[in-house]
């Protein structure tokens, strides 16, 4: 059994979308288990109208206490979830058809060779525009970062490429990562370094799904061009804040960590970027 973990929030636009492609998929063996932050629009009824068609693949966590934001929300759903593995799912994304079963295959070799360990699977993505047309084949591309990132934790803390709806988790991820600290940035990015740090971690060189961006999007992929540092220079303020956040979640994960090799490597990165 695998838990889809999936979040909303006004969702209206893309749900159709996302429900139609976890039918669509060859592994059927899952279940898929929503909470709702808040919304208004008509995302809620679009839940029940799946439910009431497919009873056995939906649980809805009804919870008085909305809008805790996605990081909270997720970490609800986490709480929540008991099968040997959990997925993460965003509202506005497609899944291709063989996601979770390439992914499931992943883990589980993985596992055979660390049954011991947290064990953590990602993917690629395909970057699409908010009708599905494709922007690149390829996030990591895209965005110039770098998979091989999650095996080096400084460079984790500065460039993730593993997006939390590209993941598959074990079961033995939860109490590593539970309860998410106040530190932490996102879910996602909290889960995979826990998990680098403690745990093993492999990838899938080819997208899972098709990454829409729009203009509500939490967090997106963003394209790196010729313009790339003059736009950091241009938000000063906000690379700052971003680096101290950064910071502090890496303090939250050992004091062992130094602040002199963090800016050496946000140095690297930035400048491999830039080429």
């Amino acid at each position: 059994m695998v838990d889809i973990l999936l979040s909303t929030f006004n969702g209206q636009a893309y749900i159709p979308d996302l429900l139609q492609s976890l039918q669509s998929q060859t592994f059927t063996d899952w279940r898929l288990i929503v909470r709702d932050d808040g919304s208004t629009d008509e995302t809620l009824s679009m839940l029940k109208h799946f439910r009431e068609t497919h009873p056995k693949k939906i649980i809805n966590l009804d919870e008085k206490i909305k809008n805790l934001g996605p990081m909270r929300s997720f970490e609800k759903l986490m709480e929540y979830s008991s099968a040997e593995y959990i997925m993460f799912c965003d509202q506005d994304d497609v899944w291709l058809p063989h996601k979770i079963e390439e992914s499931l295959a992943c883990i589980q070799q993985l596992e055979q060779k660390n049954p011991d360990k947290a064990a953590l699977v990602f993917s690629d993505l395909e970057v699409v525009d908010e009708h599905l047309n494709t922007i690149n084949s390829s996030f990591w591309s895209y965005s110039k970062v770098n998979p091989e990132n999650v095996y080096n934790c400084y460079k984790l803390l500065i460039n993730n490429p593993a997006p939390g709806c590209t993941f598959i988790l074990n079961k033995k991820v939860k109490s590593l990562v539970l309860p998410f600290p106040e530190q932490a940035r996102m879910h996602d990015w909290w889960i995979i370094l826990k998990v680098a740090e403690s745990g093993v971690i492999d990838y899938l060189k080819k997208p899972g799904l098709l990454y829409r961006q729009h203009k509500k999007n939490k967090v997106g992929a963003e394209a790196i061009k010729n313009t790339y540092l003059l736009s950091r220079m241009a938000s000063f303020s906000l690379t700052i804040k971003r680096n101290k956040e950064s910071y502090q979640m890496m303090k939250c994960l050992s004091n062992e960590y130094s602040l002199i090799k963090l800016f050496y490597y946000k140095l690297r990165i930035s400048l491999a970027k830039l080429l």
